[in-house]
């Protein structure tokens, strides 16, 4: 699973806490260090081919390699890293190998455990893009964002998050005083803030000389009856006139700024303390402030709750560059690259600058700014692209200043007022930073008209026409919707989608994709809902049937928030006719991606449910009534009462039995009739008793009519799961959400649980399957996931998995002897050390039970003989998933004979 940036963030303080007091040698601890820093990434430095000690060049050898994306030289530290640049330089210039297609690396690190110098030298040869120390590596992890994905940029920009933060913090405790006390209508003191930010900004950027805030607070302090309502509100008022009348004094450095910032001008009185809040938070240098983090925050603040309600998150830089990259940054600069001549470079020019993106749910703009800034990026890019290619060619360099790209080429919608005005103020902080980075663009004063960026339902609205949509969509579950949205829009959203009730996000996927014309772009977070079976066929399916393409995907990663979702990033475009050849899935490259977001099968085969696999798995009776469900000392004495009692008290399995309980046993119980008429339930006196009472009037009152009748079994009593375990000695059951596939044995008067499936089978054999790579890796692939565990549907896995067709009876007794050691010796482990499944297979994957790990290669080679193939696909997942794929089509399109249960029960 892929690695938000907040996840990366954290695991890189770690990093640096440990490494941070490193004095050793260079060779002693180098390629512990480089591994370790891989895995901050969420990586595996061996599995992505880099190594260690590469060729030898006329340098020496290469402490990491990592053919076409990077080169690393760490020196000990005290070794200061600009005196490696003459030696990473030969290592760059002779790492190519044209014979092999592979080029020079993109990046070149030098490190000395401290500190980092990154070089970027086939764009810009002449100085590093950045020098990082360790301790703020943290704050700067997407400076190496190639480690976690080789397809992003890495955003080499100057961060200051810490300042960031602490400069919102100041502004959110003066708003909070101001609201906690009603100073004065919400709507003006949230107005108020955000003038006096974009003031505090605007001096410290010399776009109001004089500093006007700050002087006019500080007079204020040393006044006995302030008047700042008065005395602020008139700057607010001034700075939205044209003209320069009534600038003198104070204000004699402002200018007009208009923009609609200051078309209502704030008036809130402020007490003393809230004016030393102000004039603390004018000590910050603003132009360190990140808008990105800042509006964030401010939008936590200003809008917490109806943001919370709507599921809006705050989202890192590295992710939104997980959609910034493919959507935009990839497809403009391969055209960039493409430039051969100076006309076809200004024509190039003239049509990124009319480039448009849209947020259709912009909340603080982070989405927004960060494309501005990456195209502004590509716009510096390209111009630098005309004037080599210019004296390549020997043709005069264009002449008169190149046009720019204009910030309100950006649009973006949301519901929310407030994020509106704070999106705008983003964007304005935003420009007039990249002017001193990229140079010209519109004058920031008076600001730029952004009415692109509106307050409205993104889901009625209609949206502009673009050529990029990018975003973040709102995740409320579908359960949840009408509690917050009410009935009425819940009615208007089934008649205007046709797919009924869905996670929020999903409807924004649709609308894109009905917005895009060939060969235009999306990009958008989504819960992971999205790809999978109910959400899957109303968002992704219908993108891809109506001519999008996925390009690149995530298939699931945490996002930051309280709310603590999985999501997936997917990028697609809209070509009916030009369908692009190369796809990312997880930062890995696949053949295609599907609308489950998986590797698809070249042949685009989707497995198909097998016939002789029916009534084979069955998802656990359901209750719906939570007085079936009894307690010990119920079940004790039911049992003590009457021994006919024990027909209808039964032990009930639930997930955590099997995951957590040393035992796997069952942990409670409870009364199941099965399907007995009411009439055969009256023997059992004192059970029918309490079913009566804590039963019946909860199922009086459901809207299901089979429910109301039949009150005294369980509502989903899975009657054809009851028939195929009639007369099995044992059978098999899993947890329907677990974060591992773990198979156990369970006794035929253990009732499992709706939290379970079951397997009909008694056999050592069927259980050894059930146990092996083999079904492990299909349930992975075929399964839906909830958040990182997995979800076994037996329609979705069981019922599409291809058994193995053992060629002799000696080739099943393997498999089954195996099995029978695996279960036994993991009861061993679980009951001498009193803990459950789930804890011995971490311990496992650290290192632990090394005799139950071979036990368990043995078994899944055993079983990859049984399909007839080689030992080196036992645990290769991906091959396996392929193989059997394969082999699903074949049986489906009747080329290969099945009947794998012939031999067992």
């Amino acid at each position: 699973m892929a690695r938000s940036g907040e996840e990366i963030r954290a695991a890189l303080v770690k990093f640096a806490a440990k490494w941070g007091t490193y004095g050793g040698s260079e060779k002693a601890e180098a390629q512990t260090f480089l591994n370790e820093l891989f895995e901050c990434y969420g990586s595996n430095r061996q599995t992505s081919g880099a190594v260690f000690e590469d060729f030898k060049s006329s340098a020496g050898f290469m402490d990491l390699h990592w053919p076409g994306t990077l080169i690393v030289e760490m020196k000990k530290p005290g070794i200061k890293v600009e005196s490696a640049r003459d030696q990473i330089h030969r290592y760059w210039q002779e790492s190519s190998d044209e014979s092999a297609d592979i080029p020079a690396a993109r990046f070149v690190v030098i490190c000395n455990f401290h500190e980092f110098e990154i070089w970027e030298p086939g764009r810009f040869p002449t100085k590093p893009r950045l020098t990082v120390p360790l301790k703020d590596l943290p704050d700067k992890y997407d400076s190496l964002l190639f480690l976690a994905d080789t397809t992003l940029d890495p955003v080499f920009a100057e961060h200051h998050r810490a300042m960031s933060k602490d400069a919102a913090k100041h502004i959110a405790t003066l708003y909070l005083s101001l609201a906690d006390r009603s100073a004065a209508p919400i709507d003006e003191i949230q107005r108020f803030v955000l003038q006096s930010v974009w003031c505090l900004f605007a001096e410290d950027l010399g776009m109001l000389d004089g500093y006007p805030l700050q002087t006019i607070v500080k007079r204020l302090l040393h006044e006995s009856e302030p008047n700042s309502a008065k005395e602020i509100g008139f700057l607010f008022r001034v700075l939205n006139q044209k003209g320069a009348q009534n600038r003198k004094g104070e204000l004699r450095g402002t200018r007009y700024v208009n923009g609609s910032l200051f078309l209502e001008a704030a008036e809130v009185d402020l007490t003393t303390d809230e004016l030393k809040m102000l004039d603390q938070a004018a000590e910050f240098d603003w132009r360190q402030v990140d808008p990105t983090i800042f509006g964030s925050l401010m939008e936590g603040v200003l809008g917490e709750d109806r943001r919370a309600e709507l599921g809006a998150h705050y989202t890192h830089e590295a992710d939104i560059m997980k959609i910034v990259t493919p959507t935009i940054i990839r497809p403009w600069r391969e055209r960039i690259d493409a430039v051969s001549c100076v006309a076809g470079g200004v024509a190039l020019l003239d049509e990124l600058c009319a480039f448009k993106v849209l947020d259709p749910s912009c909340g603080c703009g982070n989405f927004l700014y960060v494309a501005y800034r990456e195209l502004r990026g590509l716009e510096q890019e390209l111009k630098e692209r005309i004037t080599t290619t210019a004296h390549a060619t020997g043709v005069p360099a264009p002449a008169g200043p190149l046009p720019y790209y204009p910030l309100n080429n950006l649009h973006g919608i949301d519901i929310e007022g407030i994020a509106v005005l704070i999106a705008r103020l983003t964007l304005w902080m935003g420009q007039r930073q990249m002017i001193d980075r990229f140079g010209a663009a519109e004058d920031p004063l008076p600001l730029v008209d952004m009415s692109s960026i509106r307050r409205a339902d993104a889901l009625a609205a209609e949206w502009p026409e673009v050529d990029a949509i990018i975003g973040n969509p709102p995740f409320l579950g579908a359960s949840l919707l009408r509690r917050s949205l009410g009935d009425d829009y819940l009615g208007w959203l089934k008649k205007q989608f046709g797919v009924g009730i869905k996670d929020l996000c999903v409807y924004w996927f649709r609308k894109a994709q009905d917005q895009l014309k060939p060969g235009q772009r999306a990009g958008l977070v989504g819960t992971n809902s999205i790809s999978q079976n109910l959400g899957r066929s109303a968002s992704l399916e219908y993108v891809l049937a109506n001519g999008g393409v996925i390009t690149d995907a995530v298939s699931s990663q945490k996002w930051p928030g309280e709310a603590k979702v999985h999501v997936s990033i997917v990028n697609w475009v809209n070509a009916p006719d030009m369908a692009p050849t190369e796809f990312m899935l997880d930062g890995v490259p696949v053949t295609a991606i599907n609308p489950s977001l998986r590797d698809e099968d070249p042949n685009g085969w989707a497995p198909q449910p097998l016939t002789a696999n029916k009534n084979r798995c069955f998802e656990g009776p359901s209750p719906k009534a939570k007085g079936l469900i009894i307690d010990d000392a119920t079940a004790e004495m039911l049992l003590r009462a009457d021994e006919l009692n024990a027909d209808v008290v039964r032990p009930y399995l639930t997930a955590s039995d099997i995951t957590d309980s040393p035992t796997q046993g069952p942990s409670r119980w409870a009364i199941d009739f099965g399907l007995r008429p009411l009439e055969k339930c009256l023997p059992y006196k004192a059970p029918l008793a309490i079913v009566r009472r804590d039963v019946k009037p909860e199922r009086e009152k459901n809207n299901r009519k089979s429910y109301r009748e039949k009150w005294w079994i369980f509502a989903e009593p899975r009657t054809a799961m009851r028939g195929a375990l009639f007369g099995l000695p044992r059978y098999g059951a899993v947890a329907g959400h677990a974060k591992r596939l773990e198979v156990i044995w369970c006794e035929p008067r253990t009732l499992a649980s709706n939290a379970t499936n079951v397997f009909a089978f008694d056999d050592d054999y069927s259980m050894g399957i059930l146990l092996s790579k083999a079904h492990d890796a299909w349930a992975w692939h075929r399964s839906s996931t909830l958040e990182t565990r997995l979800r076994y549907t037996p329609t979705s896995v069981f019922e599409t998995f291809p058994w193995p067709d053992p060629v002799t009876p000696a080739q099943r007794e393997a498999v089954a002897e195996l099995s029978r050691a695996v279960v036994a010796r993991r009861q061993e482990i679980c009951k001498a050390e009193n803990f459950g499944l789930t804890k011995l297979y971490n311990l496992m994957d650290d290192g632990g039970y090394a005799d139950l790990k071979k036990l368990h290669k043995q078994l899944d080679e055993a079983v990859a003989a049984c399909y007839g193939w080689p030992k080196s696909t036992a645990q290769d997942a991906q091959e396996i998933v392929r193989r059997l794929t394969q082999l699903n089509k074949d049986i489906t399109e009747g080329t290969r004979t099945y009947n794998p249960f012939g031999t067992a029960h």
